[in-house]
């Protein structure tokens, strides 16, 4: 494999000249996400996956086979590239270096689960797309380094020319119109309530419930310039993806799936406190989130189901539970995360934890399966990209996925941006308290687009 410095620029001048080009995408951790080093480009595929309803196509031809089965046999494509990663200069190498890339929308899982299906994504962009690339370039914010990893020098030299090379021009984003969102605070806190009822009479024991912020703008919208006003944040999982459908931008705190060296770890989210400026109460808004038996028992929920999944692709008895209801402090908000880790087994792989997880139980529920028909009942409208899963397969083995939480979905015509927010309902939910969790969630977006909070 070619490894090649280059000069130092910051990752999102370098990405601006490739900001409008179709699957060409960003994985940017905040500036100040704890441990964030290593941002990633990723442009001119040598070859395209992609999903939309009931076809499937790589390369632009249709495949007979389901959509799983085809994005397994398009990863097994690139056996064999590479069996390790090379050594950098400084002997830290990050993980993706090659492979795959892309987002898995939340309908997939009806694909999964055809009698959970539910109505079809609200988004002119795939279901599923992944780009298979030969080159990536790596910014090491750290060292402030930066090279270009590739397959043929070809490759290396189509991805150096296309990158930045000085500070590029920033633009002011137009204004936008007043948020309103595809449920009013009424109809969002009756649907909560109804789910209530259905876990009161014993249908499930969760449900992930959702409403989606929409804004207009005035003039046309530049992702890059957006997802600048979130990449200073602290979400450790934050991206932008570019297709022609539009763009999705992530600002997620949430690791859906990480697997180096044969074992998977899987980090769910549940449990969520607002941050306060003020040190004393913001402690004691974390200690009381700490405390809540409805939030705990939330997340230790979802964290049994997560069990649950990871036994179809792991070792027997390798499963344990690094942590339970563990606090994790972000700008606007403190969550409860659990970790659970398993040994996969010899025969499996990415997709195969794919199959097997998907959609991440943090953005169902409860049993599963039943979730999802009552979400699918409850909000009417299909979810796109919002609670799938964004990520990398590196041709080595090594992959990562966040849950697609904190989303601003810039739309084809580019101009208007959608905010997707939600949180899990149980017995004990009050239906004024959700809404207003989905709101706290939406702060950090509804500022990037100037809009006040609408509370």
């Amino acid at each position: 494999m070619i490894i090649r410095e280059i000069d130092w620029r910051s990752p999102l001048d370098a990405f601006a000249p490739l900001a409008g080009q179709a699957h060409a995408s960003l994985l940017h951790p905040g500036e100040s996400a704890s441990g964030a080093r290593w941002s990633a480009i990723a442009a001119f595929p040598s070859a395209l996956f992609e999903v939309r309803g009931a076809e499937v196509s790589v390369n632009g031809r249709t495949s007979a086979d389901p959509p799983f089965l085809a994005l397994r046999r398009f990863a097994g494509e690139r056996a064999g590239k590479r069996s390790a990663a090379p050594a950098f200069p400084d002997g830290a190498a990050p993980d993706f270096l090659g492979g795959l890339c892309g987002f898995v929308g939340y309908e997939m899982g009806a694909a999964l689960e055809p009698s959970a299906a539910g109505p079809s994504s609200a988004f002119a962009l795939p279901d599923m797309a992944f780009g298979a690339y030969d080159a990536l370039a790596h910014f090491d914010r750290k060292a402030r380094r930066a090279f270009i990893t590739a397959y043929t020098e070809e490759a290396a030299g189509r991805l150096e020319q296309g990158l930045g090379k000085a500070a590029r021009e920033r633009r002011r984003l137009p204004a936008f119109g007043a948020p309103r969102s595809n449920f009013s605070r009424d109809a969002y806190e009756r649907a909560v309530a109804g789910v209530v009822d259905l876990i009161r009479d014993g249908a499930l024991f969760q449900a992930n419930l959702s409403q989606q912020i929409s804004a207009d703008a005035s003039g046309e919208i530049a992702p890059l310039d957006l997802f600048e006003q979130i990449a200073m944040g602290d979400a450790p999982f934050a991206a932008l993806l570019n297709y022609e459908g539009g763009a999705v931008l992530s600002n997620s705190p949430e690791r859906f799936f990480r697997i180096a060296q044969g074992r998977i770890v899987a980090e769910p989210i549940k449990g969520t406190r607002r941050r306060s400026p003020r040190r004393s109460e913001d402690a004691a808004l974390a200690q009381a989130l700490l405390a809540d038996p409805k939030e705990r028992a939330e997340n230790i929920m979802i964290a049994d189901l997560i069990r649950n999944d990871l036994s179809r692709v792991c070792r027997d008895h390798s499963i344990r539970e690094d942590a339970v209801c563990a606090l994790a402090s972000f700008a606007n908000v403190h969550h409860l995360v659990s970790r659970i880790s398993g040994l996969l087994r010899e025969e499996c792989g990415a997709v195969d934890a794919l199959v097997a997880l998907f959609p991440c139980g943090s953005v169902t529920g409860a049993p599963k399966v039943e979730a999802m028909k009552t979400i699918a009942a409850a909000e009417k409208t299909g979810r796109g990209p919002y609670c799938g899963a964004i990520g990398f397969v590196d041709d080595a083995g090594c992959a990562e996925f966040s849950v697609a939480i904190r989303l601003l979905i810039v739309s084809a015509d580019r101009r208007r941006v959608v905010i997707p927010v939600g949180g899990g309902v149980t017995l004990r939910s009050d239906p004024a308290e959700e809404y207003v969790e989905t709101l706290v969630k939406a702060r950090g977006a509804l500022a990037a687009i100037g809009a006040a909070n609408i509370l």
